[in-house]
């Protein structure tokens, strides 16, 4: 699908580009035939290549999967030229996408952006930074969510949330990474191809990119904070278990030796065959475990 946007800049937006997408390009601009092959594909990585009159992009932004509870990269390919701008992406009927569209159909979009492929570009990309944005807002939800369940007593529920928060944040972080570096190498490149003055788009562009992941950073540090809270709370149980256990096995001990000594089979036992001899062993068994227990009470071990 093609779409075409024409003021005194020209924008070509294709989705799912097929070869009369490809030939049309061909047709009408003069792009290095492996700028056109690449176009064919998805790409594995962000990369910017400059050339004599164009600059182009391969960028990645995080996209959520609300069906799988997981982000992905969402590729977005970008020629950009003094008077024209091509835009190129895979996936069809993805959200941030349709939402931009929303926006491009507005009555004020052409007057203000079809005016300058560098103001184009700078619209496109702080849009899906916006976007990206918004859809980071989930992950403080669920990290407000370990943080009720870490001081509500629930440490062991806690665990598994700690790890999917993890999951997201690092999907995040990669797909950030990547970006920003390609961004700082536009802000490089640009201005040789596209004149000084357009320098301030290229540097604000790199620094909203800072902006997410200095965020995502801040949410990294966050739940490693809360992991680290939640490791000691459940090691602080389990010192406690482990002394009550220590405790009850100490005070019990003597009493399970002078009963299993009585269930020697010996010819002597001491007591047996004598008026309540029953409760006498039973005295003689708990007396030693009675000690060590008003000991341990009086050494506040207790």
């Amino acid at each position: 699908m093609r779409q075409v946007f024409k003021n005194k800049i020209t924008w070509v937006d294709i989705t799912s580009p097929d070869e009369e997408d490809i030939s049309y390009l061909r047709r009408n601009y003069k792009f290095h035939p492996l700028t056109l092959e690449e176009l064919k594909c998805p790409s594995q990585r962000d990369k910017t290549e400059s050339y004599d009159s164009y600059i182009f992009l391969v960028v990645h932004f995080p996209c959520w999967n609300e069906t799988e509870q997981k982000s992905y990269p969402w590729e977005l390919d970008i020629i950009i030229t003094d008077d024209s701008l091509i835009t190129v992406c895979y996936e069809t009927n993805v959200e941030m996408r349709d939402e931009l569209m929303e926006k491009v159909y507005s009555k004020d979009f052409e007057k203000l952006y079809l005016s300058d492929t560098i103001k184009l570009l700078y619209f496109i990309l702080e849009y899906f930074f916006d976007f990206a944005m918004r859809q980071i807002a989930h992950i403080q939800e669920k990290i407000n969510d370990v943080e009720k369940n870490i001081f509500s007593g629930k440490s062991e529920q806690a665990i598994p949330n700690i790890s999917f928060v993890k999951r997201d944040i690092l999907n995040f972080q990669r797909t950030f990474r990547y970006l920003k570096e390609t961004l700082r190498s536009l802000s490089r490149q640009g201005p040789r191809v596209f004149g000084e003055e357009k320098r301030i788009y290229f540097e604000d562009l790199l620094g909203d990119s800072l902006k997410v992941e200095n965020l995502i950073t801040s949410f990294k540090d966050n739940i490693e904070s809360l992991e680290n809270t939640n490791n000691s709370l459940m090691d602080h149980k389990t010192n406690i278990l482990t002394r009550i256990y220590t405790i009850l096995s100490l005070i019990t001990w003597p009493a399970l030796l002078v009963i299993g000594a009585y269930q020697m089979n010996t010819r002597y036992l001491p007591f047996v065959g004598s008026a309540n001899d029953f409760w006498l062993i039973l005295f003689i068994a708990f007396i030693p475990s009675a000690i060590i227990f008003f000991y341990l009470r009086k050494k506040k071990l207790l």
